[in-house]
């Protein structure tokens, strides 16, 4: 039954729509996610930002336990379905994470700022984003339906955790801030010890790390007229890429290397960014 809808699916099949699907499949992918959550959290609403991108990593968290848990083959090789732009499919199928990872972001989007367009842009592009893995044949029906199920599950679970912090009146040192933030990414790798987990919570440790030291020491700004948020935007997106890439050459690629350089990127993302934005006098409050 599903391999008969992909196939369905694919008499539409032409060269333009290859690309146009192969373009629109990329707004589900993580480069797409890495470009977006710094410009929330750099220059329009820093907590915000880190709830987007804490929420969007535990979705990836949760999605790589569940493909490997239920290792369903994708529709890579079925009789009678095409299959293009394979690179974008590592690993198993169920559920889909393109699905899921733009569910998940937009989702959090339309939930937090409520406006109607943005409800009609997120829907359109979470619906293009599942179609598109279907046209390409690298997802099942089931995948994608799984994909979504459990976005809209993360962000009910995402939205009652943080209205707990929110509430939450109890002062937590500092130390033990840090020290948590190191914790706690580690404790998830021990529970699910996948390749691809050591550089989320890399990431994880690295941005709360970098969180809480700026809120401690420094608390910046994302105000600023709009010339110097595009240069910081520029500025902060240019050095995460170049430490992201550039850190390979140095460091073995191995697990724990791998943690280390996203945690490096992370530091950059959440305090190395914003102290340079304060010293090249890009926002409009300055650093106490």
């Amino acid at each position: 039954m599903q391999a008969e809808i992909l196939k369905a699916i694919q008499t539409i099949s032409n060269p333009f729509l290859d690309y146009l699907f192969i373009i629109i499949t990329m707004l589900g992918s993580s480069g797409f996610y890495f470009i977006f959550i710094p410009i929330f959290y750099w220059c329009i609403d820093k907590r915000f930002g880190l709830k987007l991108g804490l929420i969007l990593i535990a979705s990836i968290y949760i999605n790589t336990v569940i493909k490997e848990i239920t290792k369903i083959s994708r529709p890579i090789g079925y009789p009678g379905i095409r299959s293009i732009f394979t690179q974008s499919a590592g690993g198993y199928s169920f559920p889909s994470g393109h699905a899921q990872g733009s569910a998940t972001f937009w989702g959090v989007l339309m939930v937090h700022y409520n406006k109607k367009w943005l409800w009609y842009l997120g829907s359109l592009v979470v619906i293009l984003v599942s179609f598109s893995r279907m046209y390409l044949g690298v997802h099942w029906p089931i995948d994608i339906a799984g994909g979504i199920l459990i976005a809209f599950l993360i962000i009910v679970l995402g939205e009652l955790v943080d209205s707990i912090a929110k509430e939450n009146t109890f002062k937590v040192p500092f130390y033990l801030k840090i020290l948590l933030s190191f914790i706690i990414p580690i404790v998830f790798i021990w529970i699910f010890p996948h390749k691809d987990i050591y550089e989320h919570m890399g990431l994880i440790a690295g941005v709360l790390i970098g969180y809480f030291t700026d809120k401690e020491k420094f608390d910046f700004t994302t105000h600023g007229p709009f010339p110097k948020q595009i240069a910081k935007f520029l500025i902060g997106i240019i050095v995460f890429f170049a430490l992201k890439e550039g850190l390979k050459l140095i460091m073995p690629y191995e697990n724990t290397f791998n943690f280390l350089r996203y945690a490096l990127c992370g530091i950059w993302l959440s305090l190395g960014a914003p102290y340079t934005f304060y010293l090249l006098k890009l926002n409009d409050k300055k650093i106490a």
